[in-house]
């Protein structure tokens, strides 16, 4: 009798077995599968939390997905643009745009961006279409390559005007980027205003902002500080390669500055989680201030820091944004690194404010050499004992406080 019940127990135990077993290798299958797309999230919002947002854009982490709000305006812009006629869609000389002061067409955004932080690719690239396709550091977002009619191509089409001091302005700025419908200003290409002052000279680039999709945006140099063309990239202009941010490889895109359809982002590679509903991520957006549709009402008030009165008939110009070298302008503060979870509480403007100037100054950049040490100097002359190996010309972005009344 103990024998039987001793093989009823040994049986009951032996067909629990490959229940067990089943039930261990269910769990180890999702905790692996599981695991990849929980790490990747974490060294995304890793990433993104170290990225170099501007002071004027806050940042929140919630679950899988990171919350990017802002009033879309850029740390620079032209004093003045070349804005289209009543009834034109796309300039195509000069003809068609009138010169308008920026602070006439450019207006505070309220945007609220919720982008996941576990991007995947899609079994297809998505078409991106007109209106914002993603965010970067400095609040301001990114278009597509097209203009209004989504074909003309905007960095290889530009008209200018030039005013009666003998400034010419264009309907896109050196930055790649131009006030749109509904005051909303963006880029079109990389933003040189943005990559050189979050990047070094010479350097890699680092996270310019964040796509729709969730992956990230990077300006065109590579981990060693070489120009990526736009033929390493896919037909999106992503490509998988390492970033100051992920040394072992990621897939990114690249912003570029050719003029060409290729200087911003093509098409996605994963799936936008951005609603199409909700005024500022329209893609057909209320008509631009001037170009034949309604005003809003009682004007547009001045860019923070740019108050003052105004001349009879236009806008007093911008503080420090007259003459032909467009100088790029930080207003308030310079960017800033932000935590995991940033807190929107207001701070207090002092009075007078200052504001933080960029100059764009042209310079020349020695290599000079004394034994087996080289050194690169922005100085005319090599110093004392150094022989002179090449010289260029750069430009210089030479940061400086200026005074403006409230």
């Amino acid at each position: 009798m103990r024998n039987l019940r001793l093989q009823v127990r040994t049986d009951f135990r032996n067909a629990k077995l490959p229940s067990l077993f089943l039930s261990l290798v269910l769990l180890l299958t999702m905790s692996i599968s599981s695991a990849p797309e929980s790490n990747a999230a974490s060294l995304q919002q890793t990433a993104i939390s170290q990225a170099s947002w501007f002071s004027s854009v806050t940042v929140n982490f919630s679950g899988d997905n990171v919350s990017i709000a802002s009033d879309g305006i850029p740390n620079w812009m032209a004093e003045k643009y070349a804005k289209p006629n009543a009834g034109i869609v796309v300039p195509t000389s000069a003809s068609d745009v009138t010169l308008d002061f920026a602070t006439h067409l450019v207006s505070k955004q309220n945007l609220n961006y919720s982008i996941t932080l576990s991007p995947t690719k899609a079994s297809a690239p998505t078409t991106t279409t007109l209106g914002p396709i993603g965010i970067l550091v400095n609040g301001a977002v990114l278009y597509n390559p097209f203009e209004g009619d989504g074909k003309t191509v905007a960095v290889g089409n530009n008209v200018y005007l030039t005013d009666t001091n003998g400034v010419k302005w264009g309907f896109l700025d050196t930055c790649n980027g131009h006030p749109g419908m509904g005051g909303m200003y963006h880029y079109h290409g990389m933003p040189p205003c943005v990559t050189s002052v979050i990047d070094k000279v010479g350097g890699p680039s680092h996270i310019l902002g964040i796509a729709f999709d969730g992956f990230l945006i990077y300006g065109d140099r590579d981990i060693s500080g070489k120009i990526i063309s736009s033929t390493q990239l896919d037909s999106c202009n992503g490509i998988t390669s390492p970033t100051p941010e992920f040394p072992a490889g990621v897939y990114h895109y690249v912003l570029t500055e050719e003029k060409s359809n290729r200087s911003t982002i093509n098409c996605f590679t994963g799936t936008s989680t951005i609603s199409k509903s909700g005024s500022q991520q329209q893609g057909g957006m209320a008509p631009m201030p001037g170009m034949g549709g309604p005003q809003q009402q009682g004007g547009m008030a001045p860019m923070p820091g740019m108050g003052g009165p105004q001349q009879q008939g236009g806008m007093a110009p911008m503080p420090g944004m007259g003459g032909p070298s467009q100088t790029p302008q930080q207003p308030q503060a310079q960017p800033v690194v932000v935590a995991p979870t940033i807190s929107a509480a207001p701070t207090a403007t002092p009075t007078p404010t200052f504001t933080t100037l960029y100059k764009a100054v042209k310079v020349t950049q020695l290599v000079c050499q004394k034994g087996k040490v080289k050194k690169s100097v922005t100085t005319n002359t090599c110093p004392t004992g150094y022989k002179r190996l090449s010289s260029k010309s750069i430009t210089k972005y030479v940061a400086t406080n200026l005074t403006v009344q409230p």
